[in-house]
């Protein structure tokens, strides 16, 4: 493998992309996310002129002699130049001069325009040849950050709302007695990455299909309240929050459902989401606990005579309606159940019984 450390000004990295030569999004990148204080952060880098780690880019040319430029590491980076010379970010408020404090591109001064285009970060080119895999380079680039889990990333990398709002939910009585959090999984967090994406249903009013990518989209999305317009309102949010964890406290006091059949990841998202996108339809508690125990013992039921053989023969119409749908969330619960469909599916059996 041939490298070439390179300084650009980032006149180079805007011309690469205007031609169609830079290439952001290889299959080897990671789909991280910046928050908007990262991107903020960033441009404060450059109009104080500070070093910045260099740039990784992998150099292709084609037959014809046509040059493409697929960045292994500083996507990011690159997407903020981009961002800002396309007046679609601002710098920060609080930069300290008044000439550049919370304007876009289009709104600075020429001085300040030509310090940003004279910028200079030192490209590191990689010219693969014979044996060298790029997708190797890129894992080695990236090694740094593999003994960390995802979450214990996220940890390091945002301080805003949407961290410090799950961070502190997982610290809650309500989430040990259900066994969400517990000292092995607190120790690499995953406590606080599983009510993440309890609490994105409520923010999203959706449900999703589980992804370290989409919750960094959601982190970064409902990071910093100040920066982002149509921000939810936390206080509706807390309040919804609180009354389906009040609901699924009374319905364990109603008869124990939740001791008995809600101490999985897979129960209690389905439970959860079912809960928070059927909040005007819901009937009171004990109703809810008690078709919900039922259906429940129906599922271990399918579990303990998967054959039709083993089941009893005589049944209601109503009671082989519910067998389906029981069927239907246990055979959701296998496999990738944390995929869209499968959850989908899980909730949308919930639904016709409950």
């Amino acid at each position: 493998m041939k490298r070439q450390p390179t300084p650009q000004h980032l006149t180079w990295f805007l011309d690469m992309y205007r031609n169609g030569q830079l290439v952001l999004n290889p299959p080897y990148q990671r789909k991280s996310v910046w928050a908007p204080k990262d991107r903020a952060f960033f441009l404060d880098t450059i109009f104080r002129n500070y070093p910045a780690p260099p740039v990784f880019v992998h150099r292709e040319i084609d037959d014809k002699g046509y040059t493409t430029f697929n960045v292994v590491d500083g996507k990011q980076r690159l997407e903020t130049i981009i961002m800002f010379a396309e007046n679609k970010i601002s710098i920060s408020k609080t930069f300290g001069d008044e000439n550049i404090n919370g304007k876009k591109f289009k709104d600075i001064p020429i001085e300040y325009r030509r310090k940003f285009w004279d910028y200079v970060l030192v490209v590191d080119f990689i010219e693969s040849i014979e044996g060298t895999n790029i997708d190797e380079v890129f894992d080695r680039v990236n090694r740094n950050s593999k003994n960390l889990q995802p979450q214990e990333l996220r940890h390091a990398r945002f301080d805003g709302w949407f961290i410090l709002e799950s961070e502190k939910e997982s610290e809650q009585e309500f989430w040990w007695k259900l066994k969400v959090s517990t000292k092995a999984r607190d120790k690499r967090m995953r406590n606080v990455q599983f009510i993440s994406e309890l609490l994105a249903v409520l923010l999203e009013n959706d449900i999703h299909g589980f992804s370290h990518e989409y919750l960094d989209e959601i982190y970064a999305k409902y990071d910093s309240p100040e920066e982002t317009e149509d921000f939810p309102d936390t206080e509706l949010f807390d309040q919804r929050k609180e009354r389906i964890k009040t609901i699924i406290t009374e319905m364990n006091e109603v008869n124990s459902c939740i001791d008995l059949y809600c101490q999985t990841s897979n129960n209690i998202y389905s439970l959860w989401a079912f809960l928070a996108l059927n909040e005007s339809d819901l009937p009171d508690v004990a109703t809810i606990a008690n078709k919900y125990l039922h259906f429940m013992v129906g599922v271990q039921h399918e579990i303990e005579y998967p054959t039709r053989a083993e089941k009893p023969m005589t049944v209601t119409i109503e009671e082989g309606r519910n067998l389906a749908q029981e069927n239907i969330y246990l055979v959701n619960s296998k496999g990738a159940s944390t995929d869209y469909p499968q959850r989908l599916n899980r909730i949308t059996a919930l639904k016709s019984i409950l």
